[in-house]
């Protein structure tokens, strides 16, 4: 009896987690680790253009998300203008929805810069899909931020 119970909430919870997929986002919806609320949030151009101050450290950034890795959530891209960084998550630790591209976001990470081996851009690319904007060949220079929480507003 304990077996069909476990797989029996196994089930339920299976299906909770599909049936909240669909869903539209609510107002200011949040992943991962709380956001301080104390502070302004930097626009990604200040905060790149203070990077030799804020690099490593844990900053709010804002900006608009562009690019979900479509796999399953993994990094996503803040854009600011023609400037981007490219946003993964501590550890591994959560991911966004893959429909999360075109929102505003706040988020909570360390901005540094980075250099893309071949074979990482070319596995971005693949799960970035065929809408990516981003050209990914050869060595890349970008910046990253690793994101310890993200705020998403709500879609208009």
């Amino acid at each position: 009896m304990p077996k069909t119970l476990v797989i029996l909430l196994s089930l339920i919870i299976s299906f909770i987690s599909v049936s909240h997929a669909d869903k539209p986002f609510s107002a200011d919806q949040s992943f991962g680790g709380q956001i301080p609320t104390e502070g302004e949030a930097l626009t990604l151009k200040e905060a790149i253009g203070d990077i030799g101050r804020v690099e490593d450290q844990f900053i709010k950034i804002e900006g608009q998300i562009t690019e979900v890795c479509q796999a399953k959530g993994c990094w996503m891209i803040l854009v600011e203008g023609d400037t981007y960084a490219r946003v993964t998550f501590e550890n591994y630790g959560f991911f966004v929805p893959t429909e999360t591209s075109m929102q505003r976001s706040v988020i909570y990470g360390q901005l540094s810069e980075r250099t893309l081996s071949g074979q990482q851009a070319e596995h971005f690319a693949q799960d970035a899909g065929s809408q990516s904007k981003i050209k990914l060949e050869g060595e890349i220079r970008e910046y990253s931020i690793l994101a310890r929480g993200v705020q998403l507003e709500s879609r208009s």
